[in-house]
């Protein structure tokens, strides 16, 4: 695996604004959120405590609110928005995104 190397993740028609998708690159577990249509790439486990985060809805057209704790992520930016119900506020780690030819690619660096 090449640090600098964009590898193809998924279709970009696969997940509908607003919807987010759990993915595998060369092996590795990625939740792709299509933002009205900017795709982002993030982290599938909440950095809080590795809670599942693929496969849920956006709100507000980019924002995700992880399920266990209630942490609230920016997936454009990784920024936290709301801290967890135990104060937890800590930033969602992001991978590159670009999309070629009607597939979303990631950089795993």
């Amino acid at each position: 695996m090449d640090d600098d190397e964009f590898y193809d993740a998924m279709p970009v028609d696969w997940i509908a604004p607003g919807e987010s998708a759990t993915v595998e690159v060369e092996g590795v577990p990625i939740a792709i959120a299509n933002a009205n249509g900017t795709f982002c790439a993030f982290s599938n486990q909440c950095p809080h405590q590795g809670t599942v985060l693929g496969g849920l809805s956006l709100q507000r057209g980019r924002l995700i609110r992880c399920p266990e704790h209630g942490s609230m992520f920016d997936v454009m930016t990784g920024q936290c928005v709301l801290a967890s119900q135990d104060g937890w506020k800590g930033e969602l780690p992001l991978y590159e995104t670009r999309v070629v030819d009607g597939v979303v690619q990631v950089r795993l660096s």
